[in-house]
């Protein structure tokens, strides 16, 4: 998987989450159905689903939902980095963002680092997308809950179930995710250790 791939799903799935979960709710309240027709009546209906989707898209909500994973993956790394480097010392770079460009450089200069990237890549997507849908989830869930007092909708509290179960589910599918990206930065860093160590203690020198 290119990077530039990884780009574009990661901007896809978000869309499609929403687009499915719209359909769903409609589904789940009998007000509305998602369809592709270009029938203006049809078109004003779907077209909640596209503004929701931009909205996600502009805010930052994604990387509320997958910080402490993110950052626990990056300081796995960081850390990792540090002890090859600074051979017991104590390092002037010690963050995930000084050490950084060094990892990068190492892994698009060997192959063998390469092959574990495009299984990161792989992982990562299927990570950020599960994020995607713990956040939405919840959105429409709080939704749900909005739709069913405001219009008496006895089918949106389904809404409220399924919406609310699905982000329940997210959270151990992250957990297992994040341990999985960890264990792909660790067989990284043996490589890193094995073969990289002089470039890596240079780097902790400048």
């Amino acid at each position: 998987m290119s990077i530039e791939t990884l780009k574009n799903l990661r901007f896809l799935v978000p869309g499609i989450i929403i687009f499915f979960f719209w359909a769903m709710l409609g589904s789940f309240t009998g007000d509305w159905k998602v369809q592709t027709s270009l029938a203006p009546d049809e078109v004003g209906k779907t077209a909640s689903a596209f503004v929701l989707g931009l909205l996600y898209y502009v805010l930052p909500l994604r990387n509320w939902a997958n910080r402490r994973n993110y950052d626990a993956v990056n300081s796995n790394i960081t850390q990792a980095l540090i002890k090859i480097g600074s051979d017991g010392g104590n390092p002037g770079k010690s963050s995930w963002q000084q050490i950084k460009p060094l990892f990068y450089r190492l892994v698009n200069a060997d192959d063998s680092l390469t092959i574990q990237s495009r299984r990161a890549m792989f992982n990562g997507l299927l990570w950020t997308s599960s994020a995607d849908a713990r956040v939405i989830s919840i959105i429409f869930t709080i939704i749900s809950v909005a739709y069913h007092f405001v219009f008496d909708s006895q089918g949106a509290l389904m809404g409220v179930v399924v919406f609310s179960a699905i982000a329940a589910v997210t959270w151990p599918i992250s957990w297992a995710l994040t341990e999985m990206h960890k264990r792909i930065g660790d067989e990284q860093i043996e490589i890193i250790r094995s073969f990289h160590s002089s470039e890596v203690k240079e780097f902790f020198k400048k």
